[in-house]
């Protein structure tokens, strides 16, 4: 008997941002037809070509949970998001849409994440990020003196898995902290001035 290795018998998986930010998409989540892609980011098929049939399908909803602060002056949270699947028929790609600003395979938003960043650059110590990051008040017995979270998360942006800013490999964490907030209040349009750590947050729900 042949045997399919696993990965190649699933349907690739694509998450596509809206417009909209978390908040503008829970106030009013768009219809199936108004979030519906244009096109495939995987096969680049016309979702709605012009006399033919819909080829991006509604494929029904996905619960999604999102931690930390909804704005850069917010108290953390855990919130619940609802998420639009479909179907690609020409290439039978699963694809999610939902609001920009969630980080795929990661339960804390980009802007929390952000603002982590800009915490640690400034010499914040691991538990004070964890205070204004995480909605969770039970704390382990290392957790009281470090978050490893934090440092995961700069970590994965050394290497280019988060936020997609290129050169930190010779940096230590705190310098690599620095650079992707500068990145990211960059993509945010900060202009001269403007503070650094809002800018952040709304670069960060770009670059996620």
């Amino acid at each position: 008997m042949l045997h399919v290795p696993v990965e190649e018998t699933r349907s690739p998986q694509r998450f596509v941002p809206s417009e909209l930010g978390i908040e503008s998409w829970r106030e009013r989540m768009p219809t199936c037809a108004e979030a519906r892609p244009c096109t495939c980011p995987c096969c680049k098929a016309a979702g709605q070509p012009v006399g033919g049939r819909v080829v991006i399908v509604g494929h029904g909803l996905l619960q999604r949970q999102v931690l930390g602060p909804q704005t850069a002056t917010s108290v953390a949270e855990a919130i619940e998001v609802k998420l639009r699947r479909y179907r690609c028929r020409a290439c039978k790609a699963v694809l999610m849409v939902g609001p920009r600003g969630l980080v795929a395979r990661r339960l804390y938003g980009a802007g929390a994440i952000a603002l982590a960043f800009a915490a640690y650059a400034h010499g914040a110590t691991g538990p004070a990020i964890r205070t204004q990051t995480s909605p969770s008040r039970v704390v382990g017995g290392s957790a009281a003196e470090r978050w490893v979270t934090v440092e995961r998360w700069i970590e994965a942006a050394r290497r280019g898995d988060l936020f997609a800013v290129t050169g930190l490999g010779g940096l230590d964490r705190r310098s690599v902290a620095r650079q992707v907030v500068l990145v990211l209040a960059a993509r945010g349009g900060r202009l001269l001035g403007e503070d650094l750590t809002q800018a952040a947050f709304e670069g960060a729900a770009i670059a996620a």
